[in-house]
């Protein structure tokens, strides 16, 4: 629940206190008089969810050295930096990420070099029928079970 100021009416003394966005008046915390909520301003603070707060400044954004220009804030810095392949730090699971990441990576690489020359026999034991050997390497039921255990295992 947000932090909201209420006014005494009684005494004059503003405070402030939690309160649900429908509560327009609580009894005072110093003499339990009647209060009255005042308007306040949104925070406007420096964040990665920046939603505007220095448009129009002077200096608006930063130079960001790993993204090589100006950004006008983190999240941008973030994307431009994904998108050419890095990863945050704030990303990586933990001491073992680097180990458990270039083991998944060669898994996987020798899991399609396997997959790969299975085909390659298959050309060859099927005469060069490209459609046969295929089929052969990849049957539609394999298929379709690593097609729901991809779906499960990323929640599509």
């Amino acid at each position: 629940m947000p932090l909201y100021d209420f006014y005494c009416e009684t005494d004059g003394e503003v405070f402030e206190t939690v309160a649900s966005r429908e509560t327009v008046s609580i009894p005072c915390a110093i003499c339990g008089g009647d209060t009255r909520r005042l308007i306040s301003a949104p925070a406007k603070t420096a964040t990665l969810w920046n939603s505007g707060w220095n448009s129009g400044l002077s200096n608006n954004g930063f130079y960001s050295h790993s993204a090589g220009h100006r950004v006008a804030n983190k999240r941008e810095e973030e994307t431009i930096m994904r998108s050419r392949g890095f990863v945050n730090e704030k990303d990586l699971g933990g001491e073992n990420f680097y180990n458990d990441y270039m083991t998944e990576q060669k898994n996987d690489r020798d899991g399609l070099e396997s997959m790969s020359k299975t085909y390659r026999d298959n050309l060859k034991k099927f005469d060069g029928d490209k459609v046969r050997a295929v089929t052969e390497t990849f049957p539609a039921h394999a298929m379709l079970e690593q097609a729901a255990a991809h779906d499960a295992a990323t929640g599509e």
